[in-house]
C-alpha cells in the first residue's frame, strides 16, 4: 500500500494489488476549519485523478466536521461531480462515520450526488471490510 497523504485530518493511500484508493479521515476533523476541509478534498481529488483508480473507499468512519448545506453543494460539484467523472472508476463506497450529524452530512452529499449522476455506483457501510468486499464484487 502507497502512501499518497497523511497529515492530522486524513491519510490517502492506494493498493496497486486490489486497485482501491483509499480516503481514511481522522478524529482531529473535529477541529479543522471549513478552508481545511476544502483544502483536504482538493489534495484527494487531485490523487484521485493522477490514480485512476477502479475502485474508491471513503473510510468516514472518524470523521467529525459537520458539512453545512452550502457546503455539500460545493463538494458535489468541485469534488464529487469532477471524480465521478474519471473513466477508470467503476464503484465508490463510504463508510459512515459514527458521529450522527457528520454521518447526515457525508449521506446527504453522497445521496447529492446519486441523484447528479446516477450511472456511478456509491454504496455506505458501517466496516471497511464489507466495503472492500462489495467493490471487489461483479455487481
Amino acid at each position: 500500500m502507497e502512501t499518497l497523504f497523511s497529515d492530522q485530518f486524513n491519510d490517502i493511500t492506494y493498493n496497486k494489488e486490489n486497485g482501491i484508493h483509499y480516503h481514511i479521515t481522522k478524529p482531529a476533523t473535529a477541529q479543522m476549519t471549513e478552508a481545511e476541509f476544502k483544502q483536504m478534498l482538493l489534495n484527494w481529488k487531485q490523487l484521485m485523478l493522477s490514480c485512476n483508480p477502479q475502485w474508491v473507499l471513503v473510510d468516514s468512519l472518524n470523521f467529525q466536521f459537520p458539512i453545512s448545506p452550502d457546503l455539500q453543494n460545493w463538494v458535489v460539484q468541485n469534488i464529487t461531480m469532477p471524480v465521478l467523472t474519471i473513466g477508470s472508476i467503476i464503484k465508490s463506497s463510504f463508510v459512515l462515520p459514527e458521529e450522527f450529524i457528520s454521518q447526515l452530512s457525508v449521506s446527504q452529499f453522497t445521496d447529492e450526488a446519486n441523484h447528479v449522476s446516477p450511472k456511478n455506483n456509491l454504496q455506505y457501510f458501517s466496516s471497511r471490510e464489507a466495503a472492500e468486499v462489495w467493490l471487489k464484487s461483479k455487481d
